[in-house]
């Protein structure tokens, strides 16, 4: 799979794709129902399956002073979606206010058929496009039958008598429900970087951690302890991450990911990682002291141990 940005030229000549299209933030199992169908029907059409994406998320154009914060940032989209071994293409378009002001009409001809050897797309039943979101998905259906492709609208998805969502799942993970995110997320939920040095690997009273920050506009779940595992070059790492600012040893506010990995004492500064989490501990709070800090360091480290070794 591989990324294309829009603005690239369209290197595929007449070989037909099949669009799937949405912002996929966090990839979930609607997400996911939507991606199989699309790959579904380009096997049968021989095309290929292409991702259509945008960046950054409209809100940030259309709601600057409350922008919704993401999942996943597009890196890690990217990831998932070739983890899942059905996407041939990841899309990714500017929401820039030249495409937010564009018609539903051009929207299709412009976008989805310039350029494109476009078979097909395939949306969700509730997809809004266009000028002032003025573009329904029945809408997109019949601009593309005039043009000689399908659509093909795809229901919502429900667990429990609720629609699978990603502001459902935002919601979730700010509250530390991290294995119900995790189950309609479709896989746990993770976060990419670079290790930078973090408070703990400096202060020798401290276990040694690795630190991945986390990036403006991406949502930071509930602050505390999590069972979690990580991976790198192939290896994994069980582990214990704290999700926050860790108050004890700084005064900072930027949130990052510090991570205790079980087993492992070496220096893993600029490695490119992911860590998953599996399980809430506790929340982040702030020690009396150091000493403090470590003894309870202790303790996380055996129920993430136990939480881990428990579930497989």
């Amino acid at each position: 799979m591989e990324r294309i940005r829009w603005t690239d030229p369209c290197p595929y000549g007449n070989k037909p794709v099949v669009f799937a299209i949405g912002f996929f933030d966090g990839i979930h199992l609607g997400h996911r129902r939507l991606i199989r169908e699309a790959r579904r029907l380009a096997d049968a059409q021989g095309a290929d399956v292409a991702v259509l994406s945008f960046d950054p998320h409209p809100s940030v154009l259309l709601n600057p002073q409350d922008p919704v914060p993401m999942i996943y940032t597009p890196e890690e989209r990217e990831w998932i979606l070739f983890e899942t071994g059905m996407v041939d293409r990841f899309v990714l378009m500017r929401f820039e206010e030249s495409l937010a002001r564009m018609e539903p009409e051009d929207f299709v001809g412009k976008v989805l058929f310039t350029g494109w050897n476009c078979k097909g797309v395939v949306v969700g039943e509730d997809f809004r496009f266009g000028n002032g979101n003025s573009g329904s998905a029945a809408q997109l259906a019949e601009l593309c039958r005039t043009r000689g492709a399908a659509a093909w609208l795809i229901p919502d998805v429900t667990e429990d008598g609720c629609k699978v969502s990603a502001s459902l799942i935002r919601e979730l993970l700010i509250a530390g429900n991290i294995e119900e995110a995790n189950r309609l997320l479709g896989r746990p939920y993770l976060l990419m970087g670079t290790v930078g040095h973090g408070r703990g690997l400096g202060h020798r009273r401290l276990i040694p951690t690795v630190n991945l920050p986390y990036i403006q506009g991406k949502i930071v779940p509930k602050k505390g302890v999590y069972a979690t595992r990580t991976f790198w070059d192939g290896e994994a790492h069980d582990g214990v991450s704290n999700i926050g600012v860790n108050p004890t040893v700084s005064e900072g506010t930027d949130a990052h990911c510090e991570s205790f990995l079980f087993d492992l004492n070496e220096d893993l500064y600029g490695v490119q990682m992911r860590t998953e989490l599996y399980h809430f501990i506790r929340p982040e709070r702030k020690f009396a002291d150091v000493e403090a800090l470590r003894t309870q360091q202790r303790s996380d480290v055996l129920k993430a141990r136990k939480y881990l070794q428990s579930s497989g």
